[in-house]
Order: structure tokens, then C-alpha cells, then sequence
């Protein structure tokens, strides 16, 4: 039958939503240089995923709980489309910000030969458009609902065949996440270890040591939402219909944890950024001030500019 509204996670993915549309929008008007490197165009890239996901996600929860029935069926499938491609272009920008990380650290010489302007937006374009290839077949297919004792019309998911081959995809791109992701992220911190010990601790150095870690919070996150993926494959395969849907309810609030980490942690971890979010509030102020903010940032441009 029809399950009990949660309104408190729906009012929690408002705020969410809100607060990560806010850091993109800081990021994207800023005018400073170190918010047009390639690490924070990826970010953004990811980031309009995210909030996508977030939208999406909370609507399907809210069919659900809510019992929409068959009326939606055209709403449901759209969503469901874009919600497993949002997925997979968040696995593919965080594979690309860690891979990005990683080069920031082991090559950093060769550094600004990877990551220019257009190789990265080169990047941003496979990752959509890998993500949406590998469920266009989505389209056109048949959902199956549940008609329950008391009139109500659960959606229950889709035909066993269509379901395998997305379950497949999910799990297969999953995997290879959590094999680059922890390889990678090990070898980052291997790696920063022994600079450390050589170079020592710049400012410069901090700022990666700060990425780093959020890149890494990013990645346990998102591999635990892969968990989650992984064992309800498993229920799908077994035929354990009842466990399967109850993995279904708990990927939702593990979605939401899992994209509120980016935004929160980068705020966290990136001094810019937070002073970026204090001048967006600050931009009516005198323009002495403003002046020493100015040259205070072109003094930090020069230590992290290569980020």
C-alpha cells in the first residue's frame, strides 16, 4: 500500500539542493583564475549531475511513497533514464577529478600538457555523453507495477530483461570506479608522503594535501553507494523481491549522502573557495577593501596556481 511521506528527507534535499547550486554558482561567476583550472571546471561538470540526482532521486522516492500509479509511467521512466546516467557521470567526473589529483602530485610537470582548457572540456563531453549511451536502450521500455489490496498502484520496476541489462551496466561501472578509485587515491597519498618528506610543507603542497583529501571523502562515499548497488544485483539475481525493494528505499538517503560530500567537503578543505563565498557576500563593500582583497588573492594565484 501507500507508504508514509517522509517529509523531513524531502525538506533535507531542498536544503541540500540549494546549498550545492550555491557553490556551483560561486564557483562559475568568480573571476578568478583558480576557478577556471581543471580541477573545478570538473567539478562543476560533476556537480550539475549531482543536482540533477537530487531532484530526480527525491521525485522517485515520492512515487513510491506516494503510490503515483501508472499516470506517471512516462515521468517515471524519463527520470529513472537520467537518474542512472547522472549516476554514471558522477563515477566518470570523480574517476577524472581523482585521476586529475593524482597527476597534481606524480606529474606535475607534465601537468598543464594534460589538463588544458580543451582536453578538459573534451573530458566533460565523454562523460555525458558515455553516460547517456549506455542507457538510451532505457527508452521505450516497460515499467511493472504492483496492484495492491487497497486500490493503490506500487511501481514495482522494470521487465526482468530490461532490468538486467541496467543492473549490469550500474554494477560493471561501479567496478571499475572502485578498482581506479582505490588504486589511485592509494597511490596519491604514497606518493604525497614522500614529497613531503623531500619538500617539505608549502602552502602549496597544503592545498594539495586538502584536495587530496577531498577527493578521497568523495570516493568512500560514492564506493559506498556502489556497495549498496553491488548487493541489490545480487537480490535481482536470487529473485529476493522484498529485499530488493528495501535496498531501493535505502539508496535514496545513501544518494543524498553521497553528493552532499562534494560541495560540503570543498568548502571544508579549500580556503579559496571559502573566501570566494565570503566576497560573493562582501561585493558591496568599499573599494579599498576590495583592492586588498584583490591583491590578496593574486598573491595566493601564485602559489596554487598550477592546481
Amino acid at each position: 500500500g501507500k507508504m508514509a511521506h517522509n517529509v523531513k528527507q524531502t525538506v533535507a534535499e531542498g536544503f541540500l539542493a540549494s546549498c550545492y547550486i550555491f557553490v556551483l554558482l560561486v564557483i562559475v561567476t568568480s573571476k578568478a583564475k583558480i576557478f577556471k583550472n581543471a580541477f573545478y571546471t570538473m567539478f562543476v561538470a560533476t556537480g550539475i549531475s549531482d543536482v540533477a540526482s537530487i531532484f530526480l532521486v527525491c521525485f522517485l522516492r515520492l512515487n513510491r511513497e506516494l503510490s503515483l500509479g501508472e499516470d506517471f509511467h512516462n515521468i517515471v521512466l524519463c527520470c529513472i533514464l537520467i537518474v542512472n546516467a547522472v549516476f554514471v557521470s558522477h563515477l566518470i567526473g570523480n574517476i577524472l577529478i581523482t585521476i586529475n589529483r593524482y597527476s597534481a602530485i606524480r606529474h606535475l610537470n607534465k601537468y598543464n600538457m594534460i589538463w588544458t582548457t580543451r582536453n578538459v572540456w573534451r573530458f566533460v563531453v565523454v562523460q555525458y555523453v558515455v553516460s547517456f549511451v549506455a542507457f538510451a536502450h532505457i527508452i521505450g521500455a516497460r515499467l511493472t507495477y504492483v496492484h495492491n489490496a487497497d486500490g493503490t498502484v506500487t511501481f514495482k520496476g522494470f521487465e526482468i530483461r530490461t532490468d538486467l541489462v541496467v543492473r549490469s551496466t550500474i554494477v560493471g561501472a561501479s567496478i571499475i570506479f572502485t578498482i581506479v578509485s582505490v588504486v589511485l587515491n592509494a597511490r596519491s597519498v604514497f606518493e604525497w608522503k614522500r614529497l613531503s618528506k623531500i619538500n617539505g610543507s608549502s602552502k602549496h603542497r597544503l592545498n594539495e594535501k586538502r584536495l587530496l583529501i577531498h577527493a578521497m571523502l568523495v570516493s568512500i562515499c560514492t564506493l559506498s553507494f556502489c556497495s549498496v548497488q553491488f548487493a541489490k544485483a545480487i537480490a535481482m539475481l536470487a529473485g529476493m523481491d522484498e529485499l530488493n525493494a528495501r535496498l531501493t528505499m535505502q539508496l535514496f538517503w545513501i544518494n543524498d549522502l553521497m553528493v552532499s560530500i562534494p560541495p560540503f567537503s570543498l568548502l571544508l578543505l579549500s580556503s579559496d573557495l571559502r573566501q570566494e563565498v565570503c566576497n560573493f557576500f562582501r561585493h558591496k563593500e568599499t573599494p579599498s577593501v576590495v583592492t586588498v582583497s584583490v591583491s590578496y588573492r593574486s598573491t595566493r594565484r601564485t602559489v596554487v596556481g598550477r592546481i
